[in-house]
């Protein structure tokens, strides 16, 4: 098949996910081209993957063929007789002359596809992507170049949203995959009827859960588009070897994830706090960046923690695979942030259930169908100290119980977790998109 996605920025080092499909699928013998909306940021750790398999040459960048106000920056061009000013410029741009240079642009989409390009720059339908102009760009830029694909999969709600035309100018099913925030915290602060036009054009509905699917059903996806589609791993990249603690080492604790509040990193440290009160040989490595490090590092110091927990920062993916190598257990207390924001289902769980480590989480969105309580890990509520504290203790103090729970979730990203299996199940997902959107006019 030749198949394109459609992505806000390619590569992202927190969507690796992502980049096993477009790899397994070439593996598989597919053509695949990606158009992303965004660079990746500079600084941002590129995984090697995207050079192996030359997937700048399979990649356009949409924001490099417009102007940086309405790509990049996407602001808005209205009021016509208004100003743009951008972040530390020492002169305005007048919208009128962003208008005149969007002409060219705009004679290619209504030439070739005039109720589109009405579409296209109605904010009801694309929001901020049409008062900037971007949406319009977008769609001269598809226009421009005639794509023909058998299938175009939008990761991210609101990124299909922007895409939905893509659907009409290529002449191909559109699957849509939704993963974790834009089943939860978008639709909580734009109704739950945003993605109304969505569901109407989309052809296939993905979520990664079962939990994903509910949430999908209740803000208005027919249920017979919709399909789970787990993201998943490979289990040859992250080895299996049981856990077991030699004498006079301490426990060696680890979480994988952004800084940020829905990965629950404040209740860990507090969890770790209490547990070293009884069991004082603890080491705490949480390796990731964002926004809230600061504060982390705050209650680093109240807790006392110091000599304890290490924030390591990003790293690139095999310092990852070592620390999953010499670590004993894996916390990663997940919640609901205050917008509404959730997990699907955290793939670091998966690489440390590959890697046989015994896991510390909560009952949080689809974390229960990848991790067995008693099984493979434990599972307590969200947001709950005492309970955190309590099943950490116990994990501590019962190493003889960690290889068998190591195994266990061994087998279960062997059995529903392996990326090579679930990029078998997208292909017939592509195939059934093909199917339905040869069949008849949209729903």
């Amino acid at each position: 098949m030749r198949v394109a996605f459609l992505l806000q920025s390619f590569p992202a080092v927190s969507e690796t996910f992502i980049l096993r499909q477009v790899t397994g699928l070439l593996d598989l013998g597919h053509d695949v081209h990606v158009f992303a909306q965004r660079r990746p940021p500079q600084s941002e750790t590129i995984h090697p993957e995207f050079h192996s398999y030359d997937l700048a040459s399979r990649t356009t960048y949409l924001d490099s063929e417009m102007p940086i106000e309405s790509g990049y920056w996407s602001m808005p061009v209205w009021p016509f007789s208004g100003e743009t000013w951008l972040p530390g410029a020492e002169r305005a741009i007048s919208n009128s002359a962003r208008l005149l240079q969007a002409v060219p642009a705009l004679r290619r989409c209504l030439d070739a596809a005039p109720e589109l390009t009405f579409e296209v720059l109605d904010p009801e339908q694309y929001g901020p992507q049409a008062l900037s102009l971007e949406s319009l760009y977008h769609l001269a830029s598809f226009l421009e170049r005639a794509p023909r694909f058998d299938v175009l999969h939008a990761h991210f709600g609101p990124v299909a949203c922007g895409f939905r035309f893509a659907r009409t100018v290529c002449k191909a099913p559109l699957v849509v995959t939704f993963h974790g925030y834009d089943f939860s915290q978008y639709p909580r602060q734009h109704g739950n009827g945003v993605y109304r036009r969505l569901f109407q054009d989309a052809d296939i509905v993905t979520g990664i859960s079962r939990y994903a699917i509910q949430r999908l059903m209740q803000i208005g996806c027919p249920e017979e588009k919709l399909r789970v589609l787990h993201t998943g791993v490979s289990p040859t990249r992250f080895p299996f070897h049981a856990r077991r603690l030699q004498r006079g080492e301490p426990v060696r604790i680890l979480t994988v994830g952004r800084l940020v509040e829905k990965k629950g990193l404040g209740y860990a440290l507090r969890a770790v706090a209490d547990v070293r009160r009884s069991h004082s040989d603890l080491r705490y490595d949480i390796i990731g960046e964002g926004p809230l490090r600061l504060q982390l590092e705050n209650l680093i110091r109240q807790l006392d923690l110091g000599s304890v927990v290490t924030l390591r920062g990003a790293a690139g993916a095999d310092d990852v695979r070592r620390s999953f190598a010499e670590a004993h257990l894996y916390l990663l207390a997940s919640v609901t942030a205050e917008d509404g924001d959730q997990e699907g289902i955290p793939v670091s769980l998966m690489e440390a259930q590959s890697c046989g480590l015994p896991v510390l989480s909560t009952l949080h969105s689809g974390i229960p169908e990848l991790v067995a309580d008693g099984g493979s890990g434990l599972l307590v509520e969200e947001r709950n100290v005492e309970h955190l504290a309590r099943a950490l203790l116990q994990l501590v103090q019962n190493p003889q119980a960690w290889p068998a729970m190591g195994e266990c979730g061994r087998k279960t990203v062997e059995a529903r977790f392996d990326t090579a299996a679930l990029n078998r199940d997208l292909v017939t997902i592509y195939e059934q998109a093909i199917s339905r959107f040869s069949s008849g006019p949209r729903d």
